[in-house]
């Protein structure tokens, strides 16, 4: 009986604190690598939302820079260019619609661009847009736009945040 006990073999402490050590070393670098691919992809998510906010503000606002002034009748503006904000007049209907666009920075930490139509109460365009800048030469105006990402990155430089810049040229087809 005695010699059935020593013959058989087992599995030792030693052997299972090295395989639990082997396991945990495995599993860390697995979570590691889960951790910075999550947060490349939060990243790439802000930095296409971003871009995508930036580009479809860009186009419509060059779309109604180039309508600016149908259907106005003489003597009134077809358009007014600030340094940061533009309004735009257009008549589509019996009445002559305004539109201006403008940055809030309400919230210091997100600001936005507004859009005003007529009357209405300013709304929301589009978020996360830190400045917009106009420059006119007649009938062509130069539209420069930055959007910033939502949140801050701490592996980024600076502020910690990233921007994106367009500039987009349009002319205002209708007379100025």
């Amino acid at each position: 009986m005695k010699s059935r006990i020593l013959s058989q073999k087992g599995v030792t402490l030693i052997e299972i604190l090295i395989a639990a050590l082997l396991t945990l070393v495995v599993g860390t670098a697995a979570l590691e690598f889960y951790v910075v691919q999550h947060n490349q992809w939060l990243v790439q998510e802000d930095i296409s939302d971003m871009q995508q906010n930036v580009r479809v503000a860009l186009d419509e606002i060059t779309t109604n820079i180039r309508k600016a002034g149908f259907g106005v009748p003489a003597g009134h503006p077809t358009i007014l260019v600030g340094s940061d904000s533009i309004t735009i007049f257009y008549k589509d209907s019996i009445k002559i619609d305004t539109i201006s666009y403008y940055v809030s920075w309400v919230d210091s930490l997100h600001p936005n661009l507004m859009k005003r139509v007529n009357s209405d109460y300013p709304t929301i365009f589009a978020e996360n847009i830190e400045s917009l800048t106009f420059q006119q030469n007649d009938k062509l105006i130069t539209l420069t736009i930055v959007a910033r990402e939502q949140r801050k990155d701490p592996q980024y430089t600076g502020d910690k945040y990233r921007r994106r810049t367009l500039v987009s040229k349009a002319e205002v087809r209708n007379r100025v």
